[in-house]
């Protein structure tokens, strides 16, 4: 089911009697039929709530419909009978970056300094007590509709002397400084239930990809990697205490060895990944989605 579409596509029924005695059922465009009732598992996958498209111009009515798609998502999202993979509304609090961060750190992992602000005098203190360079970055997600068209807005290296002329831009709207680790190479650890894939990402052998690989992931070698027991504890710790199931997690290495965290993507893509290296991820996730329909990964609702 694509969100967005929910007007669109779908015609949608929840009834629940005076006893507590409910179904439910979802109707798409060539008339199928989904019964909420018998659901046991569902995946959330990468959600859209643009229920109008990109527009940011809404009429009030338009904004109160969207409001109430929304609310009725939630219902689904909080049906008694299903197993989510991951849990909307901890998948939802879970994709705060900065909270992910200090987690990281209490669990005994790296994690670059890092500054959320829009206060421009801050920016220059922050910016006093770094050594080298800083890195600019979104606070959530680069990706933005400029034109009706989806663009990225890429992670940038910037030395301390140009904030002095770019600072005063921290006024428009909050942004995220943090001091810019050296790599070796980077790594993108995909974690289903308790099983860890780590792909390692030759991200500083292209010039181009040095500060953020992502839109040159197609030129770059791609290997499967192992990671240090403690690293692999680490991230099987951090997705339960985020109350997760799945995770999609980016780490830097340097040549000392040191591996820093950047980031858990509760709705990561993986795909890619497995088309590159070949490792099993989509049927590791299908086994795991069964298992939890079937009962065989009760103890991961404990998360």
């Amino acid at each position: 089911m694509n969100t967005e579409d929910l007007n669109r596509r779908y015609r949608i029924e929840l009834n629940v009697s005076g006893q507590g005695e409910w179904s439910g059922r979802i109707i798409d465009e060539l008339n199928r039929e989904i019964f909420l009732h018998e659901i046991k598992v569902a995946w959330f996958r990468k959600p859209s709530f643009d229920f109008f498209g990109h527009d940011a111009n809404l009429s009030d009515t338009q904004r109160f419909i969207s409001s109430e798609c929304r609310a009725t998502l939630d219902i689904l999202y909080s049906l008694p009978n299903v197993s989510w993979v991951n849990d909307p509304f901890a998948a939802n609090k879970a994709k705060s970056k900065f909270q992910q961060l200090i987690l990281a750190a209490r669990l005994g992992m790296s994690v670059p300094r890092t500054l959320v602000t829009n206060h421009p005098h801050r920016v220059e203190e922050f910016a006093a007590e770094t050594q080298g360079f800083l890195l600019t970055k979104a606070v959530y997600t680069p990706n933005v509709v400029i034109n009706g068209r989806p663009q990225g807005i890429p992670s940038k290296k910037i030395e301390i002397e140009d904030l002095k002329h770019l600072g005063h831009l921290f006024a428009l709207g909050p942004a995220q400084l943090q001091d810019y680790v050296d790599k070796a190479f980077e790594l993108r650890v995909t974690i289903i239930g308790e099983t860890v894939f780590a792909i390692k990402i030759e991200s500083q052998s292209i010039e181009a990809a040095k500060v953020d690989w992502r839109p040159f992931v197609d030129s770059l070698r791609h290997t499967e990697f192992s990671l240090p027991e403690r690293v692999q504890r680490f991230c099987i710790d951090f997705v339960l205490q985020q109350r997760l199931k799945f995770g999609a997690m980016d780490f830097i290495v340097t040549s000392d060895d040191e591996y820093f965290f950047l980031e858990n993507n509760p709705f990561g893509q993986y795909l890619w990944l497995e088309n590159k290296v070949g490792l099993p991820l989509t049927r590791t996730m299908c086994d795991y989605l069964e298992g939890l329909a079937s009962g065989k990964n009760a103890t991961d609702e404990s998360v």
